[in-house]
Parts: C-alpha cells; sequence; structure tokens
C-alpha cells in the first residue's frame, strides 16, 4: 500500500470509499483498528493541513486577518485551530485529521458558541471545505 496514493485520495473520498479503496488495492477489507492505525501512520499531522488551510484563506482572502490559535496554559481552551476575519466576520476552523481526528466535547461546544454569537465555524480538513464555509456558511463539511 502507497502512502502517498493513501494522502493523494483522502483528499477526494470519503471514510467509507477509502475503505473500499484499500481494499481494492490490497486484496482485504481492514478492520476499523487496522484502518485507524493505517490512517495514523500515513497522513500527515494536524500542523500540515493548518498550514494549508491558512495558506488558502490569505491567498483567496487578501484582506482577511488570519491566526492561528494559541494553545497553552493561559489560553481559553476549545478555540478552533485556525481563525480569521473576512469581511468584518469571524470564522473559526477546528481542523482534524481526515477519518481520525476527533472532535472533543468542549470543541463542540466552543463552535456551538461561536454559531450562537453570530460568527461561523466548522470542523474541516482541507482548503476547499474552508471555502465552503465562507463562500456558503455551509457548517457540516466533513472531515
Amino acid at each position: 500500500m502507497n502512502i502517498n496514493d493513501i494522502r493523494r485520495q483522502s483528499r477526494h473520498y470519503s471514510k467509507a470509499e477509502m475503505i473500499d479503496y484499500i481494499a481494492k488495492v490490497t486484496g482485504e477489507r481492514p478492520s476499523a483498528s487496522e484502518f485507524d492505525s493505517l490512517m495514523r501512520r500515513a497522513l500527515p499531522k494536524e500542523s500540515y493541513y493548518q498550514e494549508r488551510i491558512m495558506q488558502a484563506i490569505r491567498e483567496a482572502y487578501p484582506a482577511a486577518f488570519v491566526w492561528k490559535a494559541a494553545a497553552g496554559a493561559y489560553s481559553r481552551q476549545g478555540i478552533p485551530d485556525v481563525c480569521a476575519i473576512i469581511g468584518g466576520k469571524f470564522y473559526g476552523f477546528e481542523v482534524k485529521r481526515p477519518y481520525i481526528g476527533v472532535l472533543s466535547k468542549l470543541q463542540e461546544q466552543t463552535i456551538k458558541a461561536i454559531k450562537e454569537a453570530g460568527g461561523e465555524a466548522a470542523v474541516v480538513s482541507w482548503p476547499e471545505q474552508v471555502r465552503e464555509v465562507i463562500e456558503h456558511g455551509a457548517t457540516e463539511v466533513g472531515y
């Protein structure tokens, strides 16, 4: 199984489609734990996705104010990884690795609070998903 193929396909395939792809390539359907293990080895760290998302926002929206939320003992927990103000509107993007990223309860609550306050927030993995949220207000983009 080629790691680069997995990375490339992860951009386009749902989890079910990726499992089917792996089964087709290897001749065996992976168990849930095998799939999880393979994805953890094959996919880049979350910071890879965060960097690409920030770069894409800056390129598509040059006037945007974009930042990566700092985590630490003195910061508010649960704030989305990538934040932006575009056209006067706040956007929070919780970035997760495809298939294996898990949202914490605090992150869920923070996303809900941002939306209730009039901002947009979503869980994303790819720049295309971010553009969907910004341009169409999509909140269920999958990751």
